[in-house]
């Protein structure tokens, strides 16, 4: 029963032995002992790293010669590049193990320019070392911070303080091999039944009694030689005959070409199994994964495909023994699936012309969303959705991430304009008074999309496209020809590439292209008058001037000034010239001319006409009793005028000598006669031409010629 107790003891022993090991590692009080070489800060979805306080990832942008890690690419950051990183915010900690003493120890911490940056503080028992991370610069950067630790330190820490602390990596090179390799816990089952067989044969190997054989015999030779070999024989082939066999050996492995975080696969992954029978019996391997069955041989290696599951597995050996065996695995190959969210486009161009709000949503159905943010400066800084964007160009990115550490990245361009263009008139001002083809050019100023055209109205009338010139210029021409004279109202409006229609700008021009009208009789005799007619073009007339002048400009011209606020008036003239010329016999021109008081000025033109007489020649000779002699000779010469045959007397003055003594006044004899004879031309030409007209004209004759006469008889006695 001794024996027994032992055997059972040492076969007990080492079963709990591994099972405190393997209990151990699964669930670990403290992060497991770091790897040697580089350990990368993700290892704490791993359990290498434990953290403690204000702790958590952020995905930066730094610059220095560090290389990212395999699982985020590799790439050389000399220039710059994007790390997911972990950020101690004051007072967290991270921490961890060591296997055995250490030869080089190094955290890699992160410089930055930003404010918010602390002091890191690197422990490994007792010795410390702490470093102020703010620095110059635009982007953050790692550097090595090395600390030697001392024999026997098995704990080390990274800790901070006045602000948060970012490490990407821990390095650790040790003194010497493993101090406890991992095949060893692991074969120890394996072997225990051995002493389960052994120490069933004992009680066949005691069932033959030596103590009663060997005192009877022989005392002295025989017993002592007896006993010792006996037992040696015997367990030797008990347990050779025993028929029981061992169970056949099944493993699975769960191997991927690239490891993401928190223990997913974002690669390849693929179930490894193996299966061997210690009595060398065939085995064949049956499963499922995921409920999906399987068989293969002996060995297989299948694909695994996304999700989180568990392969189970059945190892059978032909000599009926089976075991059976399963594997976890969790794999992400998929990114996160991403889409904006933004308002619908309300301007041209693919321009806003409203405030914009952008946001992005994003989903992860495997091993689903980790998070979400956006960025405005190419990724230096990250937020959250939504963004609140003004007028400008903005080129925005979103990025996704999912718990496997899949990542997508997507950037468009926002483009806003909130404000129309402001346009403004630089060839005229206000009240100018413009004629003909009128050339109107101004400027368009729109600071964010820039000027796209302009449409100008005239008096509110359609809208008509303006041509736009270089540096936002544009131009017009109106035929001012086409309109009346008057004042008109010009509006000027611009529109931008986005769409917007700036406000109105206005300016008000005169067009005065039409003068007054003048209007002068054609033709008229010295002692008829004329008749003058002014009206107004629109503008009020401001001079009306009328010029008579001789045809040969022998004598200088007079000028009539006549009354501009009279549509009609009369002309008439009394035969002298500016210099007090009589005019002699002959026509003369009649320029009226009205000008507006824009001194635009239309004009008349006529002519007077006065007639050519045969001339009446007296002789006087003086006696002393002052009796003049005269001897007449009247020739009449009758000269054909246009719509009025009127013939027309005129006689000479004659030269009269006086002597001293006082003349007595003698009755104009000539006079009455040539009047006389007058009359009976005015009944003939009464006759011939029966017009009203002509009756009025020659009674306005008869009274200028019985005047003249009066005049030319007092001039005589004088």
């Amino acid at each position: 029963m001794q024996r027994l107790r032992i055997g059972l003891i040492s076969f007990f022993l080492p079963v709990l032995l591994l099972w405190m090991t393997v209990s151990t590692h699964a669930a670990p009080l403290a992060a497991i002992a770091m790897q040697e070489g580089r350990t990368y800060d993700q290892a704490h979805d791993t359990g290498y790293i434990d953290w403690s306080g204000s702790a958590q990832y952020v995905y930066i942008t730094h610059r220095d010669g560090s290389y990212l890690p395999p699982q985020e690419g590799g790439a050389y950051c000399g220039s710059s590049c994007t790390e997911w990183v972990t950020r101690l915010g004051s007072g967290g900690v991270a921490s961890g193990s060591f296997d055995r003493d250490v030869s080089y120890f190094e955290a890699m911490v992160g410089f930055s320019p930003n404010s918010g940056v602390g002091t890191a503080t690197l422990r490994a028992c007792s010795a410390v070392d702490s470093w102020n991370l703010s620095s110059g610069g635009s982007l953050p950067g790692f550097v090595s911070m090395t600390l030697t630790v001392p024999a026997g330190c098995r704990t080390w820490s990274l800790s901070a303080s006045g602000g948060y602390v970012d490490f990407r990596s821990i390095d650790v090179n040790y003194i010497g091999p493993p101090s406890t390799p991992t095949p060893t816990a692991t074969r120890t089952p394996t072997f225990t039944p051995t002493a389960t067989y052994t120490a069933t044969s004992t009680p066949t190997n005691t069932h033959t009694p030596t103590a009663t054989y060997t005192p009877t015999h022989t005392p002295t030779n025989t017993a002592t030689f007896t006993p010792t070999f006996t037992p040696t024989f015997t367990p030797t082939n008990t347990p050779t005959s025993t028929p029981t066999p061992l169970p056949p050996v099944v493993n699975g492995l769960v191997v991927c070409d690239l490891w993401g975080d928190a223990g997913w696969c974002r690669g390849n992954e693929t179930l490894e199994l193996i299966a061997s029978d210690p009595q060398g019996f065939d085995v064949t391997i049956n499963g499922d994964l995921d409920g999906d069955p399987f068989t293969c041989g002996s060995s297989c290696s299948l694909p695994l495909p996304e999700g989180m599951s568990t392969a189970n597995y059945t190892g059978i050996s032909t000599s009926g023994r089976t075991a059976n065996g399963s594997s976890t695995w969790q794999r992400d190959s998929t990114p996160p699936l991403l889409n904006w969210v933004l308002p619908p486009v309300d301007g041209r161009n693919g321009w806003y012309i409203s405030q914009v709000e952008v946001s992005a949503t994003a989903s992860d159905a495997i091993s689903g969303l980790y998070s979400l943010n956006g960025s405005l400066d190419g990724g230096t800084t990250w937020g959250a959705f939504p963004i609140q964007l003004s007028d400008g160009v903005h080129p925005i990115q979103a990025h996704a991430r999912d718990v496997a550490g899949n990542v997508v990245l997507q950037s468009r361009s926002m483009r806003i304009d909130t404000v129309p263009p402001v346009s403004q008139f630089t060839s005229h001002s206000n009240g100018e008074i413009v004629q003909g083809n009128v050339l109107l050019t101004g400027r368009m100023e729109d600071a964010t999309s820039g000027a796209a055209g302009g449409e100008l109205s005239i008096n509110g009338s359609t809208w008509q496209a303006v041509s736009m010139g270089t540096g936002d210029t544009w131009s017009f021409t109106w035929h001012t020809n086409e309109v009346p004279n008057g004042q008109y109202v010009l509006q000027m409006r611009g529109m931008d590439h986005a769409g917007n229609i700036g406000n109105t700008v206005s300016l008000t021009l005169v067009v005065d292209n039409g003068p007054p009208s003048v209007s002068i009789t054609e033709r008229w005799w010295i002692w008829e008058v004329g008749k003058l007619e002014v009206s107004p073009n629109h503008f009020p007339i401001d001079s009306v001037r009328v010029t008579i002048s001789d045809l040969q400009n022998r004598w200088p011209a007079v000028v009539l000034d006549f009354d501009p606020d009279k549509d009609t008036d009369r002309i008439s003239w009394d035969r002298r010239f500016a210099d007090g010329t009589l005019a002699p016999s002959g026509e003369y021109r009649v320029m009226a001319v009205a000008c507006d008081i824009h001194d635009l000025c239309g004009s008349d033109t006529g002519m007077i006409a006065i007639p050519f007489v045969a001339t009446l020649t007296t002789t006087l000779t003086p006696s002393p009793t002052a009796t003049r002699t005269m001897t007449p000779q009247v020739t009449f010469t009758a000269t054909p005028i246009p719509a009025t045959p009127t013939p027309a007397l005129v006689a000479s003055t004659p030269e009269i000598s006086l002597e001293p003594i006082q003349p007595a006044r003698s009755i104009p004899f000539w006079q009455l006669f040539g009047l006389l004879g007058l009359f009976l031309v005015i009944a003939s030409a009464s006759v011939i031409d029966p017009r009203p007209a002509a009756i009025g004209r020659l009674r306005e004759s008869i009274n200028l010629i019985l005047s003249r006469s009066s005049e030319d008889s007092t001039n005589n006695i004088e």
